[in-house]
């Protein structure tokens, strides 16, 4: 399930792509610095709620997509198997070692796929809302040199190229009668034999005219560049940027001076 960019009117549309950006980046972070299951509960809720303001069918496809629930489910059982303390529920024997299901285990399990899910579908929101040329020239309007911006573009602009030329090649592959979807690492090294050659000579191919037309545009005559495009700081982007960087600041410091303690799994204080 591929998650991309869907136009819409909603609150989330609306945002400034910088402020969206840095209010994920910032969510990322702090999510990490504490370890309550009631908060990320109520987290995941709100994600929800994002999600249904969006009204896009494939981010609700996504969130129930088996990539999300198998991730989740592997996060979970490998935090209770590493994770051991509190009260055993039930023990697992195996051959060599025996596989205690403690409390500690269960909450820190339910609590890391809480926080990788949260971050998943807060990114997944990020692309679905967000177009990614409108991004990179924000990002240069904000401040990012015109030269990486022109990187991003380009490799925005270029991903479904790629994806559409490897579908291709994969496809002339098979009418030729190569095996490119056997298993094992034998079926790997040639699956990348014969489909990432002919890729890498496509994308060299179109290095050169890019570079003939970017020469041809005077690229890189003067240091800054001008635009077309109006990327505006509404109201409610600075109020989004400064709640978020308040919250960053404050719990990043918090970690230095420990004006506060953030909330923690019970079982850990005992």
């Amino acid at each position: 399930m591929k998650i991309k960019f869907e136009k819409g009117d909603s609150f989330l549309h609306g945002l400034n792509p910088v402020t969206k950006l840095l209010a994920l980046v910032v969510y990322s972070i702090s999510v990490f610095m504490f370890d309550s299951l009631e908060i990320l509960i109520a987290s995941f809720l709100c994600m929800l709620i994002l999600v249904a303001s969006v009204r896009s069918s494939s981010l609700w496809s996504f969130i129930r997509s088996r990539f999300i629930i198998t991730f989740a489910l592997l996060v979970f059982v490998i935090q209770i198997i590493f994770t051991r303390g509190g009260d055993v529920f039930f023990s697992v024997p195996l051959i060599i070692f025996t596989i205690d299901v403690t409390m500690l285990g269960v909450l820190s399990g339910a609590v890391v796929a809480l926080r990788f899910i949260t971050i998943i579908i807060a990114s997944a929101i990020f692309v679905a809302t967000t177009e990614g040329n409108e991004l990179a020239y924000s990002l240069m309007r904000a401040g990012l040199p015109y030269r990486f911006g022109f990187m991003l573009v380009t490799a925005i602009r270029f991903i479904p190229v790629f994806e559409s030329e490897s579908s291709t090649v994969i496809n002339a592959q098979r009418a030729r009668g190569l095996d490119i979807d056997s298993g094992g690492i034998k079926g790997v090294i040639k699956s990348i034999r014969y489909t990432m050659l002919p890729l890498v000579v496509s994308a060299l191919s179109k290095v050169d005219a890019l570079v003939i037309s970017m020469e041809g545009r005077a690229f890189g005559y003067k240091r800054t560049r001008t635009f077309t495009r109006k990327s505006r700081f509404r109201a409610r982007d600075i109020l989004i940027i400064t709640f978020s960087a308040i919250i960053f600041i404050v719990l990043v410091l918090n970690m230095w001076f420990g004006w506060f303690v953030l909330p923690q799994l019970e079982i850990y204080n005992n």
